[in-house]
């Protein structure tokens, strides 16, 4: 029987070896970390840009709302939920929740000057009234609409040469 021998690594084989092992392991982890961090910076971001101030828009039920014949005809659909107004401009978003680091979302929305809002996500409704050229911004956090008579929204004008 003849014995078959082994070459041994030298130290700078087991040097590479140990080397490209460890970029193996740590490299997917850092894409991932870096992914997500830069992920987090964003929401982050778009989160201090949906913060608003300001004053509760006057709410009204559903009675208060037929009564006066309001309407609120420019329905647009976001996260799961119908965002209605009567006039204006919308933009949404979705933010993170617990400061950026969570990974469920709620929806924001923030009106130019909507008249009339008209919120609904499943089988709950609300109605605002932030009255005519007054701007609004509407969250939903936790499945539970608030809306502020204020927002960061405005339509900029283009200038043509």
């Amino acid at each position: 029987m003849t014995r078959v021998r082994r070459r041994r690594l030298t130290t700078g084989q087991k040097i590479v070896l140990t080397v490209a092992a460890m970029i193996a392991i740590a490299l997917p982890g850092w894409l991932l970390t870096q992914s997500y961090l830069g992920k987090r910076q964003a929401a982050l971001f778009l989160a201090s840009e949906a913060v608003v101030d300001g004053p509760p828009c006057p709410s009204l039920t559903k009675a208060q709302f037929d009564a006066q014949h309001l309407k609120a005809p420019k329905a647009t659909f976001y996260e799961g939920v119908a965002f209605a107004r009567q006039f204006g401009h919308m933009e949404c978003r979705a933010l993170r929740y617990g400061a950026g680091w969570g990974t469920e979302v709620y929806p924001v929305c923030q009106f130019t000057s909507p008249k009339t809002l008209v919120i609904t996500k499943g089988e709950r409704t609300w109605y605002f009234e932030p009255g005519p050229g007054q701007p609004a911004t509407v969250g939903l956090p936790k499945g539970q609409a608030h809306c502020v008579m204020a927002s960061n929204f405005t339509i900029k004008k283009l200038t043509g040469s």
